[in-house]
Order: structure tokens, then sequence, then C-alpha cells
């Protein structure tokens, strides 16, 4: 007979999907939407408090600056989470889940964290600041749960507008994750709207240009990973074309073409929505170039 041996896993061995899963069960929320972020501060003994950074909270830097654009910190010693007062609901909780990810991942063994707009951002380029925003929005959409529902509808904006508030999750966020988790080949364009100087208030229309661009891999394989507009910014007639439903929560349909150098140019099928703040652009399916119009 085979001789077994029992082993047991170091916490800090566990997997981020590992420790994922079972901190959702472990504090009850698992399957419950939204993730609930009152029960996972409860079950690692934390609480949660809301602070107007400017007028200096001592225990958060111990004696230095606070950082003006502060946003949520976490002092494990204390057992608090703090947010900024005055952030919006769905800002607020994803400020909580980033911190909970700092105080249960593995290497994240500071005592004190402290979060700006630049590391809540997606675009950190600071490892401890990726991982925690990733743990984050995997708190928030209950690890594949959104994407598994999102990819049983039709590959479509509108699948993901009738989601994302189940989840407790900004139109944007929920966008960007289905997105980037797609098995098929499709993209999104994100644009934001340029600041109109003091001379151009008389302009009727804003300018946009592209804040960023988010992939399936199977469409960075097949196609590529980001756009660039030749002139820099664009109309919103341009991105939406000549419709003129462009009022926000309605999700029109419009044909890209998209320039090669030295080849023939690519067409999409899109559709575009705006949330006031900015507008989505995503790419469906190309369409042949002979059943193509004009864009």
């Amino acid at each position: 007979m085979a001789k077994l041996h029992a082993t047991t896993k170091a916490t800090d061995d566990l997997t981020s999907q590992e420790i994922l899963e079972t901190l959702l069960v472990e504090a009850g929320t698992a399957g419950l939407l939204p993730t609930d972020e009152g029960r996972l501060l409860q079950y690692l003994g934390l609480e949660q408090l809301s602070f107007d950074f400017m007028n200096e909270v001592d225990w958060v830097t111990e004696g230095n600056a606070i950082p003006g654009e502060l946003r949520a910190a976490l002092h494990l010693d204390e057992k608090v989470v703090a947010t900024q007062s005055g952030q919006g609901e769905k800002r607020t909780r994803f400020s909580i889940f980033h911190e909970v990810a700092h105080c249960v991942l593995p290497e994240h063994h500071e005592r004190i964290f402290v979060d700006t707009d630049q590391t809540l951002s997606f675009w950190t380029k600071a490892r401890f600041e990726r991982e925690a925003n990733q743990f984050a929005a995997d708190l928030l959409f209950q690890g594949n749960m959104f994407s598994e529902q999102a990819l049983s509808q039709p590959t479509s904006l509108n699948s993901v507008l009738g989601l994302a508030p189940k989840f407790g999750a900004s139109y944007e966020a929920g966008l960007r994750r289905y997105t980037e988790m797609h098995v098929e080949p499709c993209a999104l364009v994100v644009y934001e709207r340029v600041p109109k100087k003091a001379d151009d208030e008389y302009l009727e229309e804003d300018d946009y240009r592209i804040h960023y661009t988010v992939t399936s891999p199977t469409f960075r394989r097949d196609f590529f990973s980001s756009v660039s507009l030749s002139d820099g910014t664009c109309k919103a007639s341009e991105i939406f074309g000549d419709s003129s439903g462009w009022v926000r929560s309605n999700v029109i349909e419009h044909e890209l073409t998209i320039d090669r150098e030295g080849k023939s140019p690519w067409h999409f099928e899109t559709e575009v929505f705006t949330n006031s703040y900015k507008v989505f652009q995503f790419m469906r399916r190309p369409i042949p170039l002979k059943h193509s119009k004009k864009s």
C-alpha cells in the first residue's frame, strides 16, 4: 500500500483566487449581490470610518503630510479602513475592497496603506496596488460570476448595462470587465470630453479624445491592442454617427472604420453608449469589406 503524507498549505502559498473564494464564503457574501462590504469588514475585524482627510488624520501617515488626493487608507494596528467623505457609493465600495485586498493578500505586510487617485487607478505601475485593484475588482464581480452571467447573454453593451447595477458596479467598470474577460474578439474604446477653453464656449459640440482601449485576448491576437485618433480629438457626432438618438442611456449602432498603414482598413460593427461623463464604443465583430458602408 502506498504511504500517504498529510501536509498543511501555508497561507502565503494560497493563490489570490483561493483567498478570494474563501473570503467570500467565510464572510457569508458568496453569491449574494452586490458583494456586502460590511460583512467582509466584520469578518476581518475591521472598522470602516469616513473622514475629510484634509483635516489631518494623524494615524494615517504617522506624522507625514497627508496628500491632498488621498481617497482611502488602511491601518492594520488600529483595524480601521478609512475612506474620503463625499465620495460616491460605488467609488467608496471599491476603495473599501482595495483596502481589504491589502489586508488579506500575501506580501502586503505594511501596517499602513494610503491610497490616492493614482494608486486606485487600474493603470498604476506599483505591483502591490495593481494586485489590490485586481482583487478589489474580483470582490466586486464575485470572481467569474459577472462574466459567466454576461457571457450567457448576447454580445452587446445592453447585456452589461442590465447586469452591472446588480453587482453594484459602475457601467464603466462593468464594460471594462466584460471586454477584458470575453472569449470572443471584442474591444472597448473609451473617450473622455476635452475641457473647453474660454474662447471655445460658443462651440455647440464638445471635443473628445481617447482615454483608453480595452481588448479581449482573442481580439488582441487577431487585430490590435489599442487605437488612436489621427487628429487627436473628434466630435461626439463622429463617434455616434448621424444618429439623433445619442443621449444618455441609449445604445446606438454605428459602423467604425480603422485605417491601417499600407493595408486595407478594418470595418467593425460597434455599439456606442454615454454615461454623460464618457463615451464607450464597443467593437463587436468585423464587417467584410464588400458589405461595409462608409463611416
